[in-house]
């Protein structure tokens, strides 16, 4: 068992996504009482290993997924109305708040569909 919390965290907490970056290096977990991402890096074994958590600007992470370009993870904080965007250093795996939101009611699931074709 891992922990997706920081060490040393006291209170309660649960995950809501847990998702695999495309590339298959890094996992992604949502915390929603801690409102947070837990960030972890994939060894070629399939091991993880926490490396960092990411304040998701907002409260109660309920969904979140990468653009279609891995580049970006749109995250939806149920209870700040909002999606918070955050860009992925493809070399850490690490998050950077990009400082843009979207503001969406109770925003619940993120999805990018290809209208194109």
């Amino acid at each position: 068992t891992i922990s997706t919390l920081p060490p040393g965290f006291v209170g309660s907490n649960f995950c809501s996504e847990i998702m695999v970056s495309p590339d298959g290096r890094f996992v992604y977990a949502g915390n929603r009482l801690h409102d947070s991402i837990g960030i972890f890096s994939v060894a070629e074994n399939g091991e993880l290993t926490f490396i960092g958590e990411e304040w998701t600007r907002g409260n109660y992470p309920r969904s979140f997924n990468f653009d279609p370009t891995a580049r970006f993870l749109y995250i939806c904080n149920q209870r700040a109305d909002n999606v918070a965007i955050f860009h992925i250093n493809r070399t850490t795996g690490k998050l950077s708040f990009t400082g843009h939101y979207a503001a969406v009611g109770n925003p619940s699931f993120i999805a990018f569909l290809d209208l194109a074709a």
